[in-house]
């Protein structure tokens, strides 16, 4: 594997779940359609697995498990229109090569992947080029070469091939995975229909060499391109597969889009439009890095290529989809929405606002089934899914495989109700950050009234002070006490915290005159005894706090029994997953103080330390000691086994704050590489990450360089690591575009419109136009 700073470069011939992972990484998208990058000639196997997606394409099925039907709502895998077979001289080639280098050129969205074959005649050489069309987002093409040492009759063919199902996540095998049936194979084009969700498919695709399109035939589940040439040796053999994919979710013409595509699409304009789109990009979003820290610079542009793949204004415009936590990638987590949005919102709103005002609109338009949610668990108001999917109903199963043992336990994750407070937070990260109050004249009220009303309803009061059970927080390894039958924990910091903030949000609201807070209150049943309600809960939320200083993950962690930690690492090694592990031993890892993730301390990334503090200490009532975050991540971090990949860059920005910049820059170059490197054993297989690669670049831009864009004036409070040599960015914040670039003497800011920062405290005023340099 080798790189330079603007591209991912793999070199070897990755066998299983290394494979689907580069493919992973590999995969080109634009908002709309996601194309993992496996090779042009592979099908699935278990090295390797091509993948289509659109965004908000699902269907659900149903599969009996235990005398009961297990019902699954999946991001559909389309019909594969870039499979390449080759014959040379009537014999077929085999998908065998012998080298291979793939290069994903970030700077061009252009993956290109070289496949060198042995063949008895001689070598024989496919070189492949993929690009995505970011504005006609419909359209994608590749561009193929071909060489060999040898004469030789060649056939190339292109085939739609409709007989794929969903197969990325091996865990999910043994559920249905037919999600579309075929309905028509034409010229050129493939009409296939899911199952459930009944949304029509439209996968359309030709081959042509040179002035000549193939000729075409089809089957019920396949349409075939064939084209013969005269292979000469040493003398490289060109084609072209121009290829688009509409559905019937986004557009009430799919059938004329895809055939428009492939009457007036060529590989050059698709490959010019990725061309300029990633250009203009770059010329705003880059973060320029120099350190002496290994691949960092290219990781860092990785993070920023996909989250840019994963959604973008010029389709998410006109698409009713979020963006799930493995984006258009594979098909972990069978491609759901879940709080994820939190880790990649407050990037796209200080870079890119229009694409956050985009996808909120997902959660906006599923207010109704969010009312449903609650209603059907006797509870008012709105309660978001911790899963999403299409409709925006529960999609959690209540049973998940663990696949250590092989047995089907109780799945309470669904009890993460803080994601309606994430949904709370992200609409006002937007606003914040933007000072554009549409999101909420526009329905976002109306979310956080009905999403307000249901914590309201479900907080109850004892001893002047306000409770809330059944929930759990952001560590998945605590869904229940110790040897309870009844699911859920009771006073978990984090949400009551975060419920308290939402509080003050709705509160501040009552008197802007940016919205018609009476008009919506009225329309949404909320009267003045909830007004009432809500701030007395918003100061009376319970908390647990020890004689020192630690605040209680939940009501009950500090009587749960401690974890060995060395010596289940010494038995297994990897224990990120050590709940799989107890339960393997029949144990439970509700009984242990044993973290996933960070919990309690996921308010430090969400907010800062002081206002952390602010919320429990003067608001809430509550004494902290002046050491309170030192201790308490000390306390959490010894419990914590990072889990899921979005803990690390938590402790990192901690540390930050503690000014202990070594361990967090090593909590960040791990967190960055948690794809790159596969840190979990094989999970970026079914799909990237894109949580940890929203909060890596949140570490980076807003702890360590300490761009602080919560507060009514952007401050600047930097603290490299002491390799860091330069650090260059932007950010927007209220429509000013600011570039900062810091070494570690001085950082030089320049707005594109008159403002004022606060640097290290001092204030600092900018005209238009003009850097200006100041000492750190």
């Amino acid at each position: 594997m080798t790189t330079n700073d603007w591209q991912i470069v793999y070199t070897n011939l990755p066998k299983g779940v290394e494979s689907y992972g580069q493919e992973s990484l590999l995969t080109l998208s634009n908002g709309y359609l996601g194309w993992r990058g496996a090779p042009v000639m592979a099908t699935f196997t278990d090295d390797n697995y091509p993948g289509l997606y659109v965004a908000g394409v699902f269907n659900q099925t149903s599969t009996p498990v235990a005398g009961k039907d297990v019902i699954n709502e999946d991001m559909v895998n389309l019909p594969n229109p870039q499979l390449i077979r080759l014959a040379v001289d009537g014999q077929p080639i085999d998908f065998n090569p012998s080298a291979r280098r793939a290069i994903l050129d970030m700077q061009t969205g252009k993956l290109t992947e070289q496949l060198e074959f042995k063949l008895a005649q001689g070598s024989f050489t496919l070189e492949s080029v993929k690009v995505l069309d970011p504005v006609n987002y419909h359209q994608f093409a590749e561009q193929l070469t071909i060489t060999a040492d040898f004469d030789a009759k060649l056939t190339v063919s292109g085939l739609i091939d409709g007989t794929v199902t969903n197969q990325n996540v091996k865990r999910y095998r043994d559920f249905n995975s037919q999600e579309f049936e075929v309905l028509k194979t034409q010229d050129h084009y493939l009409h296939a229909k899911t199952l459930a969700s009944k949304i029509d498919l439209i996968v359309g695709a030709n081959l042509t060499h040179q002035d000549s399109v193939a000729a075409t035939n089809y089957q019920a589940q396949q349409v075939t391109d064939h084209l013969d040439v005269n292979l000469k040796a040493n003398e490289p053999q060109q084609f072209e597969r121009v290829m688009a994919v509409a559905t019937s979710y986004e557009s009430k013409t799919p059938l004329e889009i895809v055939e428009n595509a492939l009457s007036t699409t060529t590989f050059t304009k698709v490959l010019n439009a990725s061309r300029l789109y990633w250009k203009q990009v770059w010329a705003t979003n880059d973060i320029v890095l120099k350190s002496s820290t290994k691949d960092l610079q290219m990781l860092v542009r990785m993070n920023i290529f996909h989250l840019h793949q994963a959604a973008q204004h010029l389709a998410n415009k006109d698409l009713d989809a979020s963006v799930g936590s493995r984006a258009l990638t594979g098909e972990g987590y069978r491609g759901h929405i879940f709080w994820d949005e939190l880790f990649v919102v407050p990037y796209y709103a200080a870079n890119e606002p229009e694409t956050a005002y985009d996808i909120l609109q997902y959660r906006l338009k599923r207010l109704k089934a969010a009312e449903k949610n609650a209603a059907s668990e006797n509870e008012a108001g709105a309660m978001y899914p911790w899963q999403s999917g299409m409709y925006g109903d529960e999609q959690a199963q209540i049973i998940h495989l663990n696949p250590v043992d092989n047995s089907w336990i109780p799945d309470n994750s669904r009890l993460q109700r803080h994601v309606s407070l994430a949904v709370a937070y992200d609409m006002w990260i937007y606003t914040h950050l933007t000072n554009d109050y549409r999101l909420l004249n526009n329905g976002g009220l109306d979310v956080l009234l009905q999403t307000s009303k249901f914590w309201l309803n479900k907080v109850t009061e004892q001893d002047g002070q306000y409770h809330l059970a059944g929930v759990m927080g952001p560590d998945e390894f605590h869904e229940a006490y110790p040897n309870s039958n009844e699911a859920g924990i009771k006073d978990n910091a984090y949400t009551n915290i975060m419920l308290a903030w939402a509080l003050n949000w709705l509160l501040d609201l009552e008197h802007s005159q940016q919205v018609d807070f009476d008009k919506a209150a009225s329309s949404n049943d909320f009267d003045a005894s909830l007004l009432e309600k809500a701030k007395q809960v918003a100061h009376h939320l319970a908390l647990s706090i020890n004689d020192d200083g630690i605040v209680e993950q939940y009501d009950g962690y500090f009587q749960l029994k401690e974890l060995d930690f060395a010596a289940y690492a010494e038995k297994y090694g990897d224990i990120h997953r050590v709940d799989r592990l107890l339960k393997a031993e029949s144990k439970d890892s509700n009984d242990y103080q044993a973290n996933k993730q960070a919990d309690f301390l996921m308010l430090m990334y969400n907010f800062d330390a002081k206002l952390t503090h602010d919320l429990i200490t003067k608001q809430l009532g509550y004494a902290l000691p002046k050491n309170w975050l030192s201790i308490n991540r000390d306390y959490y971090l010894a419990r914590t086994v990072h889990g899921s990949t979005t803990s690390r860059p938590v402790f990192a920005g901690i540390d930050v704050a503690l000014n202990e910049t070594k361990r967090a820059a090593e909590f960040l170059e791990t967190a960055i590489k948690s794809d790159y490197d596969d840190i979990q054993g094989g999970t970026t297989a079914e799909g990237i990450h894109i949580g940890v690669m929203g909060e890596t670049l949140a570490v980076i831009q807003n702890d360590f360089a300490g761009v602080n864009l919560q507060g009514e004036q952007v401050t600047v409070d930097p603290k490299l690591p002491a390799n860091w040599e330069h650090l260059k960015f932007s950010q927007r914040f209220r429509n000013v575009l600011l570039n900062f670039e810091f070494t570690q003497q001085n950082v030089m800011i320049e707005a594109d419109h008159d403002t004022s920062v606060l640097v290290l405290g001092h204030e600092v005023n900018l005209q238009a136009g003009i850097s200006k340099s100041i000492s750190i």
